[in-house]
This record gives structure tokens, C-alpha cells and sequence, in this order.
């Protein structure tokens, strides 16, 4: 049986069973095989834009006896995907620029039926200023730590509803309901990155270090209310 490391297991739980799973970015295949392992999907579809992964990939498969129940792609983004090819969408362990350009350009994406788990590595912002910009409405989002590292996993799905959120919402999305444990962790990492910012646009570029401390008071404000 697969031991998934924390990030991924995280990602795993909020995985509906289904009947066919898409792992966007899989490497070694981990999360499908492991999802297949304890009954979640019946199929999955494997795919990553290099061929080294999907030979990792290939050895997970083979190693735990997962032949016919995964299906191997070679693919950039989602190039190579059917439309309504998966119900269950995981895109983890990429930028949320390159996320946020997925979900912007991906049209077969806006159906109901479609659930997306998203663990970007880095700019919250633009993947959930893409959601609630495309229709998407974001269900849940969770913090997990790995080692020094705290993720964030979203959870959505589509609406039909586009949304304009505050500014601050943007980066620190509903993390300010509960900012105690791995949320306030998170949040503290995404004001230190924003202060940092603010500092270094100051000289050149003053009305973008004030709008960035303005979005710092709002994050912190929120916070506040809910401590």
C-alpha cells in the first residue's frame, strides 16, 4: 500500500470517489495509484508534460499492480485530455500562475459535474482571482505542513457565477476564518511576502507599495475578527 506524503494526502481527501480520476502534473503517479488502492476511482488518467515522470509513473503502475487501471498521457496541461474525460481534477504541485492559465483557457472545465482540487506551489491570488473570475465557486480550502513547508489545497467547482472578491480575499481566501495552526502559518508567509514587496516597489513605484499595504491592513484586519 502507498504511504502518500502529507501534501498529497491532503490533496487525496478531498477527492470524490468517482469513476475516472485526472492527476495533471502526476510524476510518479502516487496520488492516482493510492486513490485506486483504497477504492476512491475506478480509473484514472495519469499525465505530465515530460516523459522521465511517466516513466516513474509506469513503475509505480507496474510495482503495485495498477495495469489497465491507468492510463499514461503525455501531455502539456490539458492538451491531451477529452473533454469530460474525468470527473475528479487534481492539479498539484505547480505554480497558481500556470493554474490560473489552465483554468482561464480550459472552456470544457466549466461544467458542473467537474470537481477541481488545486495545490498551487506559489500566487494563491491568481488561482482564485481565475476561479471566481470563470464562474467557479471554491468549496473549501485546507492548509497541511511538510516539513518547514505549509501547503494550501482548494477545493471548487463550476457554477456559473463569476464573483469580483475584495482585493485581500484574492490572497488569503477564507484562511482568515480560522487563522490558528497551519492557516496562520500560511498567512503569515503570504504578509511577509507581501510587506516584502511593498518595501522593494517603494522607491520606483509608490502607489503600488500603498495598494499592497492596503491589502496587508485588510488581510490582518480579517484576521482579527475571527481570533
Amino acid at each position: 500500500m502507498i504511504k502518500l506524503t502529507n501534501r498529497l494526502k491532503a490533496v487525496a481527501e478531498l477527492v470524490e470517489p468517482c469513476s475516472t480520476f485526472l492527476d495533471v502534473g502526476t510524476d510518479h503517479a502516487y496520488l492516482p495509484a493510492w486513490l485506486l488502492q483504497n477504492g476512491v476511482v475506478r480509473r484514472a488518467v495519469a499525465s505530465d508534460i515530460h516523459e522521465k515522470p511517466l516513466e516513474n509513473a509506469q513503475k509505480t503502475i507496474s510495482l503495485y499492480g495498477l495495469e489497465g487501471k491507468v492510463d499514461l498521457r503525455l501531455s502539456d496541461g490539458f492538451a491531451k485530455i477529452l473533454p469530460n474525460e474525468a470527473e475528479e481534477i487534481a492539479i498539484a504541485g505547480m505554480g497558481g500562475e500556470q493554474i490560473a492559465n489552465m483554468i482561464a483557457n480550459t472552456p470544457w472545465l466549466k461544467n458542473s459535474n467537474t470537481h477541481l482540487i488545486l495545490q498551487p506551489m506559489t500566487h494563491y491570488e491568481d488561482v482564485r482571482r481565475a476561479l471566481c473570475e470563470n464562474g467557479f465557486s471554491i468549496l473549501c480550502e485546507k492548509t497541511v505542513a511538510e516539513g518547514e513547508r505549509v501547503y494550501l489545497i482548494i477545493s471548487a467547482r463550476y457554477t456559473c457565477v463569476t464573483e469580483v472578491k475584495p482585493k485581500w480575499y484574492y490572497y488569503a481566501g477564507t484562511l482568515t476564518d480560522d487563522p490558528t495552526g497551519t492557516n496562520s502559518l500560511l498567512l503569515e508567509k503570504i504578509l511577509k511576502r507581501l510587506k516584502k514587496r511593498a518595501v522593494s516597489v517603494a522607491p520606483s513605484d509608490p502607489k503600488t507599495a500603498e495598494h499592497l499595504e492596503s491589502i496587508i491592513k485588510e488581510i490582518e484586519n480579517e484576521r482579527r475578527k475571527h481570533l
